[in-house]
C-alpha cells in the first residue's frame, strides 16, 4: 500500500473568455444568472461603467453602484449617445381615436360565374362534399 500514490486532482482553473473591447466600452451588458422565462434575454442593460479594476467593474445599475465580475460582462456597442425615452404612465384624453372606414370599390361588371345549386360542392383538394338535406338552407 505504501507504493501506491494518490491520483492528482484535475486542474480547476478554467479560462474565461473576455471580450477585447470590454476594457474600452463605456456601457456593458450584465449576464443574468437567474432562471429565465422563454424568450427572455440572457443579459440586462446596457449599464454605464464607472470604474474598471482587473477582475471586476463598478457599474451604475439603475442608480446603485454594483461591482460585477468581468466574467459576467459583455461590451455594449451604442450608436452615438444613448437615448432615454420617458413614456407617460397615463395617456392623455385630448386625442380621440378616429375611425377610418374604407370606401367600397365599385365593379362595373360581375365576374362571379353562375353556379347551379344542383352541382356537388368540392373541396380544394377535389373531394366531393354532400351536405345533409335539412342543412341546405345554411350552405351557400
Amino acid at each position: 500500500m505504501r507504493s501506491v500514490k494518490t491520483a492528482s486532482t484535475r486542474p480547476q482553473s478554467t479560462d474565461v473568455f473576455v471580450q477585447p473591447d470590454l476594457r474600452y466600452s463605456t456601457h456593458v451588458f450584465v449576464l443574468r444568472d437567474s432562471h429565465r422565462r422563454p424568450f427572455e434575454s440572457a443579459y440586462e442593460g446596457p449599464f454605464e461603467v464607472l470604474q474598471r479594476e482587473s477582475k471586476y467593474y463598478i457599474v451604475d445599475k439603475n442608480g446603485t453602484n454594483d461591482s460585477i465580475s468581468i466574467d459576467r460582462l459583455k461590451a455594449a456597442y451604442l450608436e452615438g449617445n444613448p437615448i432615454y425615452v420617458d413614456f407617460p404612465s397615463v395617456q392623455s384624453h385630448n386625442t380621440t381615436p378616429t375611425l377610418i372606414i374604407p370606401q367600397p370599390t365599385t365593379n362595373i361588371r360581375d365576374d362571379t360565374p353562375n353556379v347551379s345549386e344542383n352541382k356537388l360542392k368540392t373541396t380544394r383538394s377535389g373531394r366531393r362534399v354532400r351536405f345533409p338535406e335539412h342543412l341546405n338552407d345554411y350552405c351557400t
